[in-house]
């Protein structure tokens, strides 16, 4: 009994020094497997919820090598111009591959498309490679050749550089068309019942010399992809009148925060308006003259969101019956005695009105019914020789005016406007004798 019981003491020593001994060996591989299930894990995870930015880093590492070469020894060859154009048309082709990859959501919404951008990308590398092969060719017979004696560039050389140049812009080209016609395949998905489409977008038309015509009445569908796109849509007013002209944007999208940036004929801003809310519709309404151009720009706020949408100019045809009469030259005949009913578009407008007149001095009077809350009437009224005679106005909003005057012989001008130049409003205007 003693025995065992000092066999079992002896044994919990010896046990203790051997965990004591081969503890900082369990703890070392116990690290390592944890660090290497969790670079491994973050690794997988990351292949699983980025392919795209996979497929970014290969293309990029793939041309990194051929690019630092050609930085190397391609300027004293091919000019600094050159180089910098290849350097950036590289990084433009793996940020090309990159789109098309999101869009197409790595080849599942439409694999043949994937499979182009992927062999348009595959023919800019080869292309680079033969460049590259090229360059190494002619650096090698500069090295070889004597001193003093000039190297001839072969015509081979400048012939690979336009080849990369153009296989570029046909990939770029291609990742454009893709990008549209997702982002408008997304759009017919769910189509607007009540309205009829009559135009389509055309990249590029993200600045101001590149915009798209859209005719006033017809409606665009369109597209704000990748981030920081902006499309730029051109208009002409309609001729003749002048008019409310509203720009009116549906969101097709749950994502676009939509903006406008709105620039007269000369390039000038002259209005914007947004709905930060992401989905939200949004229309901006401005005075314009006939036969005026102007431009859009439609674009997500923060830069940051995409989505479809679609737009249209409307003319809102809020001019009345009389229009154009916004001067005395072109005042339109109205009737002695007879009632008629006009409006003032807005703070801008004024209306001119004459009548024949009589062959004596006489006394009239002018009449304005308010048709509206806003409107301060005031009237002036003009001899043949378009002297002011006679004024007067109401400054309360919706207020009605009579004013009498001594009308001479010979035709009568009468000019109706806000007093205020601020505000609007209808009316109905008797102009007969007292």
């Amino acid at each position: 009994m003693s025995d065992v019981q000092v066999e079992t003491r002896s044994r919990k020593p010896v046990g203790k020094r051997l965990l004591k001994l081969f503890m900082p060996v369990i703890g070392v591989a116990g690290a390592f497997l944890a660090l290497s299930v969790v670079y491994f894990g973050y690794d997988v995870a990351k292949a699983k919820v980025s392919p795209c930015e996979s497929i970014f880093q290969q293309t990029t590492a793939g041309l990194s090598t051929k690019i630092e070469f050609l930085k190397a020894k391609g300027e004293l060859t091919l000019g600094p111009s050159k180089v910098a154009e290849l350097d950036e048309r590289a990084q433009m082709t793996a940020l090309d591959l990159k789109t098309c990859c999101t869009v197409l959501d790595a080849g599942r919404i439409n694999p043949e498309q994937f499979l182009t951008c992927k062999s348009k990308a595959r023919s800019y590398d080869e292309r680079v490679d033969k460049l590259v092969d090229i360059l190494r060719t002619v650096v090698a017979e500069r090295t070889n050749t004597a001193a003093g004696v000039p190297v001839v560039i072969p015509a081979a050389l400048e012939t690979a550089v336009d080849d990369v140049r153009t296989a570029s812009q046909d990939l770029n080209q291609h990742i454009v068309k893709v990008v549209a016609d997702e982002g408008l395949r997304s759009l017919n998905a769910a189509p607007v019942q009540h309205l009829k489409i009559d135009a389509v977008e055309k990249e590029s038309n993200d600045d101001i010399l590149n915009a798209n015509t859209i005719e006033p009445g017809k409606e665009v569908k369109s597209a704000i992809t990748p981030v920081k796109d902006a499309d730029l849509f051109t208009f002409t007013t309609p001729a003749t009148f002048r008019d409310w002209i509203r720009i009116e944007l549906t969101n097709r999208s749950t994502t676009l925060e939509p903006g406008f940036d709105l620039f007269d004929g000369t390039k000038a801003k002259i209005g914007s308006a947004s709905n930060t809310t992401a989905g939200g519709d949004l229309s901006y309404e401005f005075v314009a003259p006939p036969a005026s151009t102007f431009s859009v720009r439609v674009a997500s706020y923060y830069g940051e969101g995409t989505g479809v949408y679609l737009l249209r100019v409307i003319p809102r045809k809020a001019y009345d019956a009389f229009e154009p009469n916004e001067d005395i030259l072109s005042a339109r005949r109205i009737t002695e005695g007879t009632a008629i009913k006009a409006g003032i578009m807005d703070k801008g407008d004024a209306d001119f009105y004459s009548i024949e007149g009589g062959t004596a001095e006489r006394s009239m009077k002018v009449v304005i019914a308010n048709g509206s809350a806003t409107l301060h009437p005031t009237v002036r009224i003009y001899d043949a020789s378009k002297t002011d005679i006679a004024h007067s106005e109401n400054t309360t909003p919706g207020g009605d005016l009579t004013l009498s005057f001594k009308a001479p012989k010979g035709p009568v001008h009468v000019r109706v406007s806000d007093y205020y130049g601020n505000d609007a409003g209808a009316y109905t205007l008797t102009v007969s004798p007292e």
